[in-house]
């Protein structure tokens, strides 16, 4: 699933939607939301359904049936990760599994996830679920 290439308005329907990820959005709701027409709307939708972004449900509502649009992604939140030491850490060619330097027992991410905690600025959870 690749989401380059996408126009503004495209854009602009994935951050309405993901507004709404757990009901999801009529799709007359999206359009009058995005101000276009409902033909415009609906090439909208069947392109970003085409691409796996979203899905599109029949649903009865308002005396009448229309389609439900749900995302298929999720925002991600980098919150948690902004500060890690990986990125720069000098020693990273040599960290990993069987490697001089070992993830699991590093000090410079202990030092991370402890000042994350003491400070607030991160999750200090989503941070340890990250390195399990």
């Amino acid at each position: 699933m690749s989401l380059s290439n996408l126009t503004k308005l495209e854009e602009k329907a994935i951050k309405l939607l993901l507004k709404h990820h757990t009901k999801g959005l009529l799709q007359s709701e999206l359009w009058n939301k995005l101000g276009v027409s409902s033909r415009e709307g609906s090439r909208i939708a069947i392109k970003l359904e085409k691409r796996g972004i979203i899905k599109r449900e029949r649903v009865y509502a308002n005396e009448r049936w229309t389609r439900k649009l749900v995302p298929l992604i999720k925002q991600f939140d980098i919150k948690p990760l902004l500060g890690a030491p990986c990125p720069t850490c000098p020693y990273n060619d040599n960290c990993g599994y069987q490697k001089t330097y070992n993830p699991m027992v590093c000090p410079l991410i202990e030092r991370w996830i402890t000042s994350a905690g003491e400070n607030g600025a991160a999750d200090t959870n989503a941070i340890l679920l990250q390195n399990e």
